[in-house]
Protein backbone atom coordinates (compact mmCIF):
# COMPACT_ATOMS: atom_id res chain seq x y z
CA UNK A 1 0.00 0.00 0.00
CA UNK A 2 3.08 2.25 -0.01
CA UNK A 3 5.41 3.46 2.71
CA UNK A 4 3.87 5.61 5.42
CA UNK A 5 5.16 9.20 5.51
CA UNK A 6 6.91 10.38 8.68
CA UNK A 7 4.30 12.03 10.91
CA UNK A 8 6.37 13.24 13.89
CA UNK A 9 9.91 14.35 14.72
CA UNK A 10 10.16 13.84 18.49
CA UNK A 11 10.99 16.80 20.74
CA UNK A 12 14.65 17.60 21.42
CA UNK A 13 16.62 20.45 22.96
CA UNK A 14 18.32 23.16 20.92
CA UNK A 15 21.01 24.51 23.22
CA UNK A 16 22.76 27.01 20.91
CA UNK A 17 25.97 25.03 21.24
CA UNK A 18 25.93 25.56 25.02
CA UNK A 19 25.93 29.37 24.72
CA UNK A 20 23.93 30.66 27.71
CA UNK A 21 23.64 34.11 26.13
CA UNK A 22 21.38 32.77 23.41
CA UNK A 23 17.83 31.41 23.50
CA UNK A 24 17.45 27.71 24.18
CA UNK A 25 14.26 25.89 23.20
CA UNK A 26 12.61 22.49 22.76
CA UNK A 27 11.73 21.74 19.15
CA UNK A 28 9.55 19.08 17.53
CA UNK A 29 7.73 18.68 14.20
CA UNK A 30 4.38 17.19 13.11
CA UNK A 31 2.89 16.69 9.70
CA UNK A 32 -0.04 19.03 9.12
CA UNK A 33 -2.86 16.83 7.71
CA UNK A 34 -4.40 19.87 6.00
CA UNK A 35 -1.31 20.62 3.91
CA UNK A 36 0.64 17.36 4.01
CA UNK A 37 3.76 19.29 5.12
CA UNK A 38 5.83 19.02 8.27
CA UNK A 39 5.41 21.95 10.66
CA UNK A 40 7.93 22.89 13.35
CA UNK A 41 6.99 23.85 16.92
CA UNK A 42 9.26 25.46 19.53
CA UNK A 43 8.86 25.91 23.29
CA UNK A 44 11.25 28.07 25.32
CA UNK A 45 8.99 29.05 28.22
CA UNK A 46 10.76 28.61 31.56
CA UNK A 47 14.07 27.40 30.10
CA UNK A 48 16.06 30.59 29.64
CA UNK A 49 15.36 31.93 33.12
CA UNK A 50 18.03 29.59 34.43
CA UNK A 51 21.68 30.66 34.44
CA UNK A 52 23.40 27.26 34.30
CA UNK A 53 23.42 24.58 31.61
CA UNK A 54 22.38 21.91 34.15
CA UNK A 55 19.28 23.84 35.21
CA UNK A 56 18.26 24.60 31.62
CA UNK A 57 18.69 20.99 30.58
CA UNK A 58 16.68 19.84 33.57
CA UNK A 59 13.77 22.14 32.64
CA UNK A 60 14.03 21.10 28.98
CA UNK A 61 13.83 17.41 29.97
CA UNK A 62 10.56 18.10 31.81
CA UNK A 63 9.09 19.85 28.75
CA UNK A 64 10.29 17.11 26.39
CA UNK A 65 8.76 14.37 28.54
CA UNK A 66 5.43 16.23 28.76
CA UNK A 67 5.25 16.69 24.98
CA UNK A 68 6.16 13.03 24.35
CA UNK A 69 3.39 11.86 26.66
CA UNK A 70 0.85 14.11 24.95
CA UNK A 71 1.88 12.90 21.49
CA UNK A 72 1.77 9.26 22.63
CA UNK A 73 -1.80 9.76 23.89
CA UNK A 74 -2.91 10.89 20.43
CA UNK A 75 -2.83 14.63 21.05
CA UNK A 76 -2.19 16.80 18.01
CA UNK A 77 -0.98 20.43 18.03
CA UNK A 78 -3.47 21.09 15.21
CA UNK A 79 -6.60 20.37 17.28
CA UNK A 80 -6.71 22.22 20.54
CA UNK A 81 -10.16 23.75 20.95
CA UNK A 82 -13.27 21.78 21.81
CA UNK A 83 -16.45 21.98 19.74
CA UNK A 84 -20.06 20.96 20.28
CA UNK A 85 -21.55 18.40 17.90
CA UNK A 86 -24.46 15.98 17.44
CA UNK A 87 -23.23 12.41 17.92
CA UNK A 88 -24.94 10.60 15.01
CA UNK A 89 -23.13 7.33 15.82
CA UNK A 90 -24.76 6.96 19.22
CA UNK A 91 -27.12 3.99 19.54
CA UNK A 92 -30.76 5.11 19.61
CA UNK A 93 -31.53 3.88 23.14
CA UNK A 94 -28.63 5.90 24.58
CA UNK A 95 -29.50 8.96 22.47
CA UNK A 96 -33.06 8.87 23.83
CA UNK A 97 -31.79 8.61 27.41
CA UNK A 98 -28.91 11.07 27.36
CA UNK A 99 -29.28 13.07 24.14
CA UNK A 100 -26.81 13.35 21.27
CA UNK A 101 -25.20 16.67 22.26
CA UNK A 102 -21.49 16.20 22.95
CA UNK A 103 -18.36 18.31 23.38
CA UNK A 104 -14.98 17.15 22.13
CA UNK A 105 -11.85 18.14 20.29
CA UNK A 106 -12.33 17.38 16.57
CA UNK A 107 -11.82 13.61 16.21
CA UNK A 108 -12.95 10.91 13.82
CA UNK A 109 -16.28 10.51 15.65
CA UNK A 110 -16.93 14.25 15.38
CA UNK A 111 -16.33 14.35 11.63
CA UNK A 112 -18.30 11.14 11.03
CA UNK A 113 -21.24 12.69 12.89
CA UNK A 114 -21.00 15.92 10.89
CA UNK A 115 -20.84 13.92 7.63
CA UNK A 116 -23.94 11.96 8.63
CA UNK A 117 -25.74 15.23 9.37
CA UNK A 118 -25.14 16.31 5.75
CA UNK A 119 -26.29 12.94 4.38
CA UNK A 120 -29.47 13.02 6.47
CA UNK A 121 -30.71 15.91 4.33
CA UNK A 122 -29.92 14.32 0.96
CA UNK A 123 -30.77 10.61 1.15
CA UNK A 124 -33.85 8.63 2.12
CA UNK A 125 -34.11 7.33 5.72
CA UNK A 126 -33.48 3.73 4.67
CA UNK A 127 -30.18 4.67 3.00
CA UNK A 128 -29.24 6.91 5.93
CA UNK A 129 -29.57 3.94 8.28
CA UNK A 130 -27.17 1.99 6.04
CA UNK A 131 -24.65 4.86 6.14
CA UNK A 132 -24.96 5.18 9.92
CA UNK A 133 -24.64 1.47 10.70
CA UNK A 134 -21.56 1.00 8.51
CA UNK A 135 -19.82 4.17 9.72
CA UNK A 136 -20.62 3.16 13.30
CA UNK A 137 -18.79 -0.13 12.74
CA UNK A 138 -15.85 1.70 11.13
CA UNK A 139 -15.66 4.07 14.11
CA UNK A 140 -15.73 1.17 16.57
CA UNK A 141 -12.84 -0.48 14.70
CA UNK A 142 -10.95 2.83 14.57
CA UNK A 143 -11.39 3.43 18.31
CA UNK A 144 -10.24 -0.13 19.05
CA UNK A 145 -7.08 0.59 17.03
CA UNK A 146 -6.41 4.00 18.59
CA UNK A 147 -7.35 6.06 15.53
CA UNK A 148 -9.85 8.08 17.53
CA UNK A 149 -6.88 9.79 19.21
CA UNK A 150 -5.20 11.05 16.03
CA UNK A 151 -6.12 13.73 13.53
CA UNK A 152 -8.28 12.43 10.66
CA UNK A 153 -5.47 13.37 8.28
CA UNK A 154 -3.30 10.71 9.91
CA UNK A 155 -5.65 7.93 8.76
CA UNK A 156 -3.87 6.38 5.81
CA UNK A 157 -4.68 4.04 2.96
CA UNK A 158 -3.09 1.23 4.99
CA UNK A 159 -5.61 1.83 7.79
CA UNK A 160 -8.56 1.67 5.39
CA UNK A 161 -7.19 -1.50 3.83
CA UNK A 162 -6.79 -3.12 7.26
CA UNK A 163 -10.39 -2.25 8.08
CA UNK A 164 -11.75 -3.68 4.82
CA UNK A 165 -9.73 -6.87 5.33
CA UNK A 166 -11.20 -7.09 8.83
CA UNK A 167 -14.74 -6.73 7.43
CA UNK A 168 -14.08 -9.31 4.71
CA UNK A 169 -12.36 -11.96 6.86
CA UNK A 170 -13.56 -11.54 10.43
CA UNK A 171 -17.18 -10.93 9.45
CA UNK A 172 -17.08 -13.26 6.42
CA UNK A 173 -18.70 -10.49 4.39
CA UNK A 174 -19.56 -10.68 0.71
CA UNK A 175 -17.73 -8.67 -1.92
CA UNK A 176 -20.86 -6.58 -2.36
CA UNK A 177 -20.91 -5.72 1.36
CA UNK A 178 -17.21 -4.82 1.44
CA UNK A 179 -17.76 -2.67 -1.65
CA UNK A 180 -20.56 -0.83 0.14
CA UNK A 181 -18.25 -0.04 3.06
CA UNK A 182 -15.63 1.24 0.64
CA UNK A 183 -18.18 3.39 -1.22
CA UNK A 184 -19.45 5.01 1.99
CA UNK A 185 -15.93 5.62 3.32
CA UNK A 186 -14.96 7.18 -0.01
CA UNK A 187 -17.83 9.61 0.39
CA UNK A 188 -16.76 10.43 3.95
CA UNK A 189 -13.15 11.18 3.02
CA UNK A 190 -14.31 13.17 -0.01
CA UNK A 191 -16.25 15.27 2.50
CA UNK A 192 -13.03 15.81 4.49
CA UNK A 193 -11.25 16.78 1.28
CA UNK A 194 -13.87 19.44 0.72
CA UNK A 195 -13.19 20.79 4.21
CA UNK A 196 -9.44 20.82 3.38
CA UNK A 197 -8.74 18.62 6.40
CA UNK A 198 -6.92 16.07 4.23
CA UNK A 199 -5.02 16.28 0.95
CA UNK A 200 -5.73 12.80 -0.51
CA UNK A 201 -8.61 10.35 -0.25
CA UNK A 202 -7.18 7.21 1.40
CA UNK A 203 -9.78 4.98 -0.28
CA UNK A 204 -8.51 5.80 -3.78
CA UNK A 205 -6.58 3.04 -5.53
CA UNK A 206 -7.57 0.22 -3.18
CA UNK A 207 -8.18 -3.23 -4.72
CA UNK A 208 -11.82 -4.17 -5.14
CA UNK A 209 -11.57 -7.96 -4.82
CA UNK A 210 -12.14 -8.39 -1.08
CA UNK A 211 -14.97 -10.54 0.22
CA UNK A 212 -16.90 -13.64 -0.74
CA UNK A 213 -18.20 -13.83 -4.28
CA UNK A 214 -21.94 -14.44 -3.91
CA UNK A 215 -25.06 -14.07 -5.99
CA UNK A 216 -27.39 -12.05 -3.76
CA UNK A 217 -29.72 -10.80 -6.47
CA UNK A 218 -33.42 -11.57 -6.26
CA UNK A 219 -34.53 -14.04 -8.96
CA UNK A 220 -37.66 -13.76 -11.09
CA UNK A 221 -40.30 -16.26 -9.95
CA UNK A 222 -41.51 -18.73 -12.62
CA UNK A 223 -45.22 -18.90 -13.37
CA UNK A 224 -46.02 -22.13 -11.47
CA UNK A 225 -44.25 -21.06 -8.27
CA UNK A 226 -45.68 -17.57 -8.56
CA UNK A 227 -49.24 -18.91 -8.70
CA UNK A 228 -48.56 -21.12 -5.70
CA UNK A 229 -47.25 -18.18 -3.68
CA UNK A 230 -50.06 -15.82 -4.65
CA UNK A 231 -52.78 -18.38 -3.94
CA UNK A 232 -51.43 -19.03 -0.44
CA UNK A 233 -50.96 -15.32 0.31
CA UNK A 234 -54.43 -14.42 -0.99
CA UNK A 235 -55.96 -16.91 1.44
CA UNK A 236 -53.72 -16.46 4.49
CA UNK A 237 -52.17 -12.97 4.16
CA UNK A 238 -54.18 -10.77 1.74
CA UNK A 239 -52.24 -7.66 2.72
CA UNK A 240 -48.96 -9.28 1.62
CA UNK A 241 -50.73 -10.50 -1.53
CA UNK A 242 -51.68 -6.91 -2.41
CA UNK A 243 -48.14 -5.74 -1.61
CA UNK A 244 -46.70 -8.27 -4.09
CA UNK A 245 -49.31 -7.43 -6.75
CA UNK A 246 -48.37 -3.74 -6.70
CA UNK A 247 -44.68 -4.62 -6.94
CA UNK A 248 -45.37 -6.85 -9.93
CA UNK A 249 -47.65 -4.46 -11.82
CA UNK A 250 -46.13 -1.09 -10.87
CA UNK A 251 -42.46 -1.87 -10.12
CA UNK A 252 -42.59 0.14 -6.89
CA UNK A 253 -39.73 -0.79 -4.59
CA UNK A 254 -40.70 -2.45 -1.28
CA UNK A 255 -39.46 0.42 0.92
CA UNK A 256 -41.31 2.96 -1.24
CA UNK A 257 -44.44 0.82 -1.29
CA UNK A 258 -44.39 0.38 2.48
CA UNK A 259 -44.74 4.17 2.88
CA UNK A 260 -47.42 4.65 0.21
CA UNK A 261 -50.55 6.49 1.33
CA UNK A 262 -54.10 5.91 0.09
CA UNK A 263 -54.13 9.42 -1.42
CA UNK A 264 -51.13 8.52 -3.63
CA UNK A 265 -53.39 6.18 -5.64
CA UNK A 266 -55.45 8.07 -8.22
CA UNK A 267 -57.80 5.74 -10.10
CA UNK A 268 -59.27 8.46 -12.36
CA UNK A 269 -56.10 8.97 -14.46
CA UNK A 270 -54.91 5.49 -13.42
CA UNK A 271 -51.61 6.37 -11.71
CA UNK A 272 -49.80 5.86 -8.44
CA UNK A 273 -47.70 8.82 -7.35
CA UNK A 274 -44.46 8.03 -5.54
CA UNK A 275 -43.59 11.18 -3.51
CA UNK A 276 -40.04 12.49 -3.33
CA UNK A 277 -40.14 11.93 0.43
CA UNK A 278 -40.16 8.14 -0.07
CA UNK A 279 -38.75 7.53 -3.57
CA UNK A 280 -35.24 6.10 -3.81
CA UNK A 281 -33.96 8.89 -6.05
CA UNK A 282 -35.69 11.68 -4.07
CA UNK A 283 -37.87 12.64 -7.05
CA UNK A 284 -41.67 12.65 -7.18
CA UNK A 285 -42.76 10.28 -9.97
CA UNK A 286 -45.88 8.55 -11.24
CA UNK A 287 -46.44 5.03 -12.59
CA UNK A 288 -49.33 3.63 -14.58
CA UNK A 289 -51.80 1.27 -12.94
CA UNK A 290 -52.47 -1.75 -15.23
CA UNK A 291 -56.13 -2.76 -15.66
CA UNK A 292 -55.75 -5.90 -13.53
CA UNK A 293 -54.54 -3.91 -10.53
CA UNK A 294 -57.05 -1.11 -11.10
CA UNK A 295 -59.83 -3.66 -10.70
CA UNK A 296 -58.38 -4.80 -7.36
CA UNK A 297 -58.19 -1.21 -6.10
CA UNK A 298 -61.77 -0.51 -7.18
CA UNK A 299 -63.03 -3.52 -5.24
CA UNK A 300 -61.21 -2.27 -2.11
CA UNK A 301 -63.30 0.93 -1.99
CA UNK A 302 -60.33 3.25 -1.59
CA UNK A 303 -62.57 6.29 -2.11
CA UNK A 304 -64.08 5.88 1.37
CA UNK A 305 -60.73 5.46 3.17
CA UNK A 306 -58.94 8.49 4.65
CA UNK A 307 -56.46 9.62 1.99
CA UNK A 308 -53.79 10.35 4.63
CA UNK A 309 -53.74 6.74 5.83
CA UNK A 310 -50.84 4.48 4.91
CA UNK A 311 -52.09 1.82 2.50
CA UNK A 312 -50.16 -0.80 4.47
CA UNK A 313 -50.64 -0.47 8.20
CA UNK A 314 -51.19 -2.87 11.07
CA UNK A 315 -54.00 -5.43 11.40
CA UNK A 316 -53.99 -5.83 7.62
CA UNK A 317 -55.79 -2.52 7.05
CA UNK A 318 -54.86 1.03 6.00
CA UNK A 319 -54.01 3.16 9.03
CA UNK A 320 -52.07 5.99 10.62
CA UNK A 321 -48.83 4.09 11.13
CA UNK A 322 -46.77 2.27 8.52
CA UNK A 323 -45.37 -1.19 9.25
CA UNK A 324 -41.66 -1.72 9.96
CA UNK A 325 -39.20 -1.93 7.08
CA UNK A 326 -38.60 -5.69 7.51
CA UNK A 327 -42.20 -6.65 8.22
CA UNK A 328 -43.21 -7.79 4.73
CA UNK A 329 -39.84 -9.43 4.05
CA UNK A 330 -40.16 -11.63 7.13
CA UNK A 331 -43.73 -12.55 6.23
CA UNK A 332 -42.80 -13.40 2.65
CA UNK A 333 -39.78 -15.50 3.70
CA UNK A 334 -41.91 -17.47 6.15
CA UNK A 335 -44.47 -18.35 3.47
CA UNK A 336 -41.79 -19.13 0.88
CA UNK A 337 -40.06 -21.51 3.29
CA UNK A 338 -43.38 -23.05 4.34
CA UNK A 339 -44.12 -23.87 0.69
CA UNK A 340 -40.61 -25.31 0.20
CA UNK A 341 -39.65 -22.81 -2.51
CA UNK A 342 -36.05 -21.73 -3.29
CA UNK A 343 -34.49 -19.06 -1.07
CA UNK A 344 -33.44 -17.13 -4.19
CA UNK A 345 -37.09 -16.02 -4.37
CA UNK A 346 -37.28 -12.82 -2.36
CA UNK A 347 -39.90 -10.19 -1.69
CA UNK A 348 -38.14 -7.99 -4.27
CA UNK A 349 -38.54 -10.79 -6.85
CA UNK A 350 -42.04 -9.63 -7.75
CA UNK A 351 -40.63 -6.38 -9.17
CA UNK A 352 -38.08 -8.33 -11.21
CA UNK A 353 -40.72 -10.80 -12.34
CA UNK A 354 -43.03 -8.08 -13.64
CA UNK A 355 -40.13 -6.54 -15.58
CA UNK A 356 -39.21 -9.93 -17.10
CA UNK A 357 -42.77 -10.53 -18.24
CA UNK A 358 -42.90 -7.05 -19.82
CA UNK A 359 -39.62 -7.61 -21.69
CA UNK A 360 -40.78 -10.97 -23.01
CA UNK A 361 -44.10 -9.38 -24.02
CA UNK A 362 -42.13 -7.01 -26.26
CA UNK A 363 -42.12 -3.71 -24.33
CA UNK A 364 -39.67 -1.13 -25.66
CA UNK A 365 -36.62 -0.11 -23.65
CA UNK A 366 -37.81 3.50 -23.31
CA UNK A 367 -41.21 2.42 -21.95
CA UNK A 368 -39.52 -0.02 -19.55
CA UNK A 369 -37.16 2.71 -18.35
CA UNK A 370 -40.11 4.98 -17.49
CA UNK A 371 -41.97 2.12 -15.84
CA UNK A 372 -38.99 1.10 -13.67
CA UNK A 373 -38.16 4.78 -13.05
CA UNK A 374 -34.53 4.32 -14.01
CA UNK A 375 -32.34 7.39 -14.40
CA UNK A 376 -31.44 6.58 -18.03
CA UNK A 377 -32.00 4.08 -20.84
CA UNK A 378 -28.41 2.91 -20.29
CA UNK A 379 -29.32 1.93 -16.73
CA UNK A 380 -32.28 -0.06 -18.02
CA UNK A 381 -30.18 -1.83 -20.66
CA UNK A 382 -27.62 -2.78 -18.00
CA UNK A 383 -30.48 -3.97 -15.79
CA UNK A 384 -31.80 -6.20 -18.59
CA UNK A 385 -28.36 -7.67 -19.42
CA UNK A 386 -27.61 -8.40 -15.76
CA UNK A 387 -30.93 -9.95 -14.76
CA UNK A 388 -32.81 -11.36 -17.72
CA UNK A 389 -32.62 -14.05 -20.34
CA UNK A 390 -35.03 -12.86 -23.00
CA UNK A 391 -37.10 -15.61 -24.61
CA UNK A 392 -36.22 -16.18 -28.24
CA UNK A 393 -38.20 -18.50 -30.52
CA UNK A 394 -35.24 -18.72 -32.90
CA UNK A 395 -32.83 -19.80 -30.17
CA UNK A 396 -35.24 -22.27 -28.56
CA UNK A 397 -37.09 -23.83 -31.49
CA UNK A 398 -35.19 -22.96 -34.67
CA UNK A 399 -31.54 -23.30 -33.70
CA UNK A 400 -29.63 -24.95 -36.66
CA UNK A 401 -28.65 -28.60 -36.12
CA UNK A 402 -25.03 -29.34 -35.24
Amino acid sequence: MGRKPKLIVLPHLYDAGGDLSKTWYVEYSCRDPRTGKMRRFRHSEGINQFETSKERRGKADVIIQAIKEKLASGWSPFQESKISYEDELLMQKYAERWGRERESIPTLRVYLSEFLQTKKETIIPHSFQTYRSKLRIFNEWAEHNGLDKVHVGDITQDHIWEFLVHIAKENNSSRRTVGKYRQILHGFFAYLLGLKLITVNPTDGLPSNLGRVTDEAARPIPDADRKKLLAYMHKHDPQLWLFCLIQYYCAIRPNELRQLRVGDIDLAPGVIRVPCTVSKNRKSESVNIPAQLSKVFSEMGLDVIDSSYYLFSYNGMPGLKTVGKNNFRFRFNRIRNLLGLPVCYKLYSFKYTGAVELVNAGIGTWELQRHLRHRSVETTEHYIRRNFVIKSDVLVNRFPDI
